[in-house]
């Protein structure tokens, strides 16, 4: 008999346009493969439909003030008496206080899904209330009966700085829908030159990210002002740079400025599975923020390499990407620039790296989720 858990998804994720979002909802659409799944959200963006695979009920009112409504007890208390919910999981420790209510009066067994440990992310992001956060977040852990954590970093942390029992921390990383090396790589590759009009002997590198959050914003800078510059410099490979992503602010003018340099903004494509699969390399340099980087993963199993600064890179088993992932010490633009390079002379010669089998073992959905489900008791 499939587990029936209860999810708390304290905003809308459907359509999903960040990682966050994509996280969430596909987590929730394999989870609901494999167990009898409730939803409580906020009603999804109009004419989109949910996943077939859970039940979603949209009780949470979109104000930021949903997250101190003291209604949303009885509702959820009413919820779980009526139909017996083996598990409650929610979707960050935003609603600890009432996290700790519900456990307190239904004795139901609670997961608290994390995407980040939160505090350090808005620490970085130079919020002066993330004293206040991290004292709230490590109460609500404490309350937990289990915690699933996207990064083996934030589970370390959350153990030998917070003093997590360890047994309650369970690994529930970024997944991926595909589960083998895609087979059409050179298609998507020539479909993207045809629609940029690039030249086929280009060097394609592709940047994406909601350019409206800062880190992402940021590191896109440095990629016009350090990176392309450097890449210029050399007579080796001709680079073409393609900037995917909603939110660039107008005043960049869509990048017109760095055209010289081999800059085109693609801006917010719907077909970006095309562009992971047909770019020949990946690039994150974002040093601000918190989390694993979702992209990443994506594109190593699209089977597209990685070139990453090695704050970039949290969360991600350099032994299961292999020859995908490359990692360099931050704010070294030399090196990046060089790994670039020597990167791009392999592709010239072998065409295209390949993803390890034990990749998709490992970060396949379906995986995933058969291990968290041994981990949750009945």
């Amino acid at each position: 008999m499939s587990k029936k858990i209860l999810v708390v998804a304290p905003y809308t994720f459907l359509p999903y346009r960040s990682g966050g979002q994509k996280y969430i909802a596909q987590f929730l659409d394999a989870l609901g493969q494999q167990a009898k799944v409730t939803v409580v959200s906020t009603a999804q963006d109009s004419g989109y439909i949910p996943s077939a695979h859970y039940r979603l009920l949209p009780v949470l009112p979109y104000s930021i003030f949903r997250y101190a409504d003291l209604t949303l007890k009885a509702t959820l208390v009413d919820l779980i008496e009526r139909n017996h919910y083996d598990w409650i999981i929610w979707e960050h420790p935003y609603f600890g206080w009432l996290a700790r209510a519900i456990k307190e009066k239904t004795g139901i067994k609670t997961l608290i899904h994390t995407h980040n440990i939160e505090y350090q992310r808005f620490r970085s992001l130079g919020k002066i209330w993330w004293p206040l956060l991290e004292k709230y977040e490590r109460s609500t852990f404490r309350i937990a009966d289990k915690i699933g954590f996207i990064t083996p970093e934030d589970k370390r942390f959350a153990t030998d700085i917070w003093n997590i029992v360890s047994k309650n921390c369970l690994d529930i990383p970024y997944g991926i829908s595909i589960d083998s090396f895609p087979t059409d790589k050179a298609a998507c590759r020539a479909s993207i030159i045809e629609t940029h009009q690039f030249g086929s002997d280009n060097i394609l590198l592709l940047f994406n990210g909601s350019l409206d959050y800062a880190p992402n914003y940021k590191a896109l800078q440095l990629l016009l002002k350090k990176l392309m510059p450097r890449l210029q410099t050399t007579n080796n490979h001709h680079y073409k740079l393609l900037v995917c992503g909603k939110g660039l602010p107008k005043r960049d003018k869509e990048l017109s400025a760095f055209q010289s340099l081999g800059v085109h903004y693609a801006g917010f494509v719907e077909d970006i599975d095309r562009y992971f699969k047909g770019a020949d390399i990946f690039l994150n340099p974002v040093l601000e923020g918190g989390g694993v980087k979702t992209k990443m993963i994506e594109s190593i199993a699209y089977g597209t390499p990685v070139v990453a600064m090695k704050k970039a890179a949290t969360g991600i088993s350099q032994s299961l990407a292999g020859p995908m992932l490359y990692c360099t010490p931050d704010h070294d633009w030399d090196q990046f620039a060089s790994v670039i390079e020597s990167l791009a002379d392999r592709l010239q010669e072998e065409k295209t790296v390949q993803t390890p089998a034990e990749f998709y073992s490992y970060y396949n959905w379906k995986a995933l989720i058969e291990r968290l489900l041994t981990q949750l008791p009945d």
